[in-house]
């Protein structure tokens, strides 16, 4: 294995170090695994240059992508990235979706462990979609254009939240 790039943490308890040979296959046996065997979720995230997993295992992600479902067919994505400044933030988390017109009602439960997730219907993918976005991210840092990113949560410097579900969707690339 080469320099680690990237960590992907499969329902939070495997973790994978990446060394930039990933292809989608990485992500879609994951994501397609969603609802079996308690698999749930997805983190990806990069490494700061010269880490690996075991130097930053203990430190917060500011910045990730994340998916979590109860089916192959039924995943939200999320995203956590710098910017924020008009609400006060530093970062942002964001839920990923499909453009749509006006506002889209949050009536799409993503069963999670702790409870369900809810979503508009436009943020629901498939786990070949979601792979998709997954080798995107990972090879360039962005959601890939045509998607929308609605706020959901901010965070200070100091790790305040900072509540921002009353926002609207935003293109963002």
């Amino acid at each position: 294995m080469g320099v680690p790039t990237h960590v992907m943490i499969y329902s939070g308890r495997n973790v994978a170090e990446m060394d930039g040979g990933a292809g989608p296959l990485q992500f879609l046996g994951p994501l397609g695994a969603f609802g079996q065997n308690d698999n749930w979720s997805l983190l990806l995230y990069a490494l700061p240059e010269g880490k690996e997993y075991k130097d930053v295992a203990n430190e917060a992600t500011t910045e990730y992508l994340q998916a979590a479902g109860h089916s192959a067919s039924a995943i939200a994505i999320e995203t956590r990235k710098p910017g924020g400044a008009q609400w006060g933030a530093q970062w942002v988390r964001y839920v990923v979706g499909h453009p749509h017109d006006g506002a889209a009602p949050l009536d799409v439960a993503i069963q999670l462990p702790h409870g369900a997730e809810y979503v508009s219907r436009p943020e629901v993918f498939s786990s070949e979609e979601a792979a998709d976005i997954f080798i995107s991210y990972y090879e360039t840092g962005q959601i890939p254009a045509g998607y929308v990113l609605r706020p959901v949560e901010g965070y200070t410097s100091d790790q305040q939240l900072i509540d921002l579900r009353g926002q609207t969707a935003h293109a963002d690339h």
